[in-house]
């Protein structure tokens, strides 16, 4: 079911129905850019992979938005599934939420594009939302003015609230005292005064509210073209007068409210404590929360308390699909091809049909990319290899989808694309920490050529380079049992890193030579030809990332810049 503002208000309750009826949610974004691959390490830690996509989450947009909520039928076996596909885009409110300013991708736009998406709908049509400290500043500044205005009514304001006017502004001040006496006097029913800042405006409030209590009312309006001004009426009762105060600050709280908008389904989502799913999820998981429900911590341990206790269970089906269980069944993690690993034998996939009365997808449907479609093939993904791991078990279809201990040993654990040694954000435990012996940190001069790391190192058999900039590198052997060899041989320049690689804060490039790998060393100084000599360099604790070129043969290009095109390389 496509959602935007026009129906999202009628919407609304029968989702909170779906929701909490639900047996499991599954999710998926799109959004404004990416910019994600070009700056992550493949040896990043999962705190540095963190800081670098929490920044991601700052400079780019959810879009679209769909969730599918499936519903385990035990009368028959399978499941029941609605999805909602929710065009999200926050247009300009007012002053109290300032313009939204974010970036777009110019690949990633290009790329929605080429599948059909409405931006014309997003931009006419998005539905708004605010997070809880958005929500709470606009309260606040409401809470305020309405303050401001009633202190019209009040006996007396006490010193502590009265604002002294400077000397500069006080002629200001005089002559709308003049023109307010004469509104007096006259049979107007209103005045317009003119055009002035929210500071002489409320300096306005406070000497009309001294000099003309119970004679003048004065109320902010705004007009078509954003200018904001001061419209004075004579005062009635002062009954009457409270009584549209009220009714202004009622319709300023439902302002508020419509604003809020898609944060809504967040917070329905967080009260029901479902199981949330998603493919490859770190990305829709860091930005549903700092977009909707809190900013995200610049603390790494402050983030995962906070997101753990928003979503007690999430689980994300690409680790799930790349773990022991299933790894040598899956060749292929990618969304697309999961889905039609898990359509076959020894997979199952339960019979799912649309709710009735409901709204949903069909696989046959193809459209890839569309955030609810995508949410719900995610579902079928993963309810394929629940499926299995209850036959494994020789349970039955009840007794497995209502076994969430299956399950156990992927929960809350968000799998982090492009890293060499399969770690993984785990939101309710301690995060992994594989052995990094077979890993160095290799620096080297600037006319080196990825050849010449393989050279460097061939004694050893195949190597990983993940470079950091066109000097340094970590290189990490695919032979493990070569990273003792490889000390004793102290290459110059050359240094094992452990447990951990060092921070570093820019872009990376990652290269293959051979199987797979892991580990680090470091490596300064290699002169022309084969010759290598023997020194140990301390590891430097910060290094800056330059390098995006993949192509072997050529040298790390300085400041080079890697564009990345939203792909199926990131499902």
């Amino acid at each position: 079911m496509e959602v935007t503002s026009s129906n999202f208000k009628e919407i609304l309750p029968e989702l909170e129905n779906v929701i909490n009826k639900s047996t499991f949610l599954s999710i998926d974004c799109e959004f404004s850019g990416l910019n994600v691959v070009s700056e992550i390490n493949a040896f990043d830690t999962p705190k540095q992979y963190y800081e670098k996509i929490r920044k991601n989450c700052k400079d780019f947009l959810v879009i679209q938005y769909g969730i599918s909520a499936f519903r385990f039928e035990p009368a028959d076996g399978g499941f029941k599934q609605q999805t909602y596909n929710f065009y999200i885009f926050r247009r300009p409110i007012n002053r109290n939420i300032p313009d939204q300013r974010f970036l777009c991708q110019t690949s990633s736009i290009n790329f929605l594009t080429s599948q059909g998406f409405d931006f014309n709908k997003l931009f006419k049509s998005g539905i708004s939302y605010l997070n809880v400290s958005e929500e709470t500043d606009y309260r606040d500044k409401l809470e305020e003015r309405q303050k401001i205005r009633n202190n019209q009514f009040s006996p007396q304001q006490s010193s502590s609230e009265v604002v002294p006017v400077p000397d500069d502004v006080q002629p200001v001040i005089d002559d709308v005292m003049r023109k307010l006496g004469e509104f007096l006097d006259s049979d107007s029913i209103e005045l317009e005064l003119p055009k002035c800042n929210a500071f002489v405006r409320r300096l306005i409030y406070q000497t009309t509210a001294q000099k003309y209590k119970n004679k003048i009312i004065l109320q902010t309006k705004q007009m078509k073209n954003k200018d904001r001004i001061l419209i004075a009426t004579k005062f009635k009762s002062k009954e009457q007068h409270e009584e549209m105060e009220k009714e202004r600050f009622d319709k300023e709280m439902t302002d508020l409210d419509d604003f809020i908008g898609f944060t809504k389904v967040l917070r329905i989502v967080v009260d029901s404590g479902k199981l949330v799913i998603g493919h490859n999820m770190c990305l829709d998981f860091l930005h549903t929360i700092d977009k909707f429900l809190t900013p995200l911590s610049r603390d790494y341990d402050e983030f995962k308390e906070c997101a753990h206790s928003l979503f007690k269970n999430v689980l994300d089906t690409k680790f799930m699909a790349s773990g022991d269980d299933f790894k040598e069944l899956i060749t292929s993690t990618v969304l697309k091809d999961l889905l039609e690993t898990v359509s076959k034998e020894p997979f199952e996939i339960p019979p799912v049909v649309v709710e009735n009365g409901g709204q949903g997808y069909a696989v046959e449907d193809l459209k890839e990319h569309e955030a609810g479609y995508d949410a719900y093939i995610t579902g079928l993904c993963f309810l394929s290899m629940w499926n299995y791991l209850g036959k494994q078990k020789k349970l039955s279809a009840q007794d497995t989808f209502k076994n969430f201990d299956l399950l156990a040993p992927f929960l809350n654990k968000l799998f982090l694309m492009m890293l060499r040694d399969n770690q993984y954000i785990h939101l309710g435990g301690q995060d992994p920490t594989p052995s990094r012996d077979h890993v160095f940190y290799l620096t080297f001069p600037k006319d080196w050529k990825f050849n010449n790391i393989i050279e460097l190192f061939s004694p050893f058999g195949g190597v990983y380079v993940a470079w950091l900039n066109e000097t340094s590198a970590y290189v990490g052997l695919h032979k493990r049992d070569q990273a003792a060899v490889a000390r004793q041989s102290e290459i110059r320049g050359a240094k094992m890193l452990t447990p951990s690689p060092a921070p570093s804060n820019r872009r990376k490039r990652s290269m293959d030579s051979a199987p797979r790998c892991n580990k680090k060393i470091k490596t300064d100084a290699f002169s022309q030809g084969n010759s290598m000599t023997k020194k140990y360099r301390p590891v430097t604790e910060d290094v800056e990332s330059e390098n995006d070129d993949n192509t072997p043969g050529k040298s790390a290009p300085k400041g080079a810049t890697k564009t990345f095109v939203e792909s199926d390389a990131w499902d």
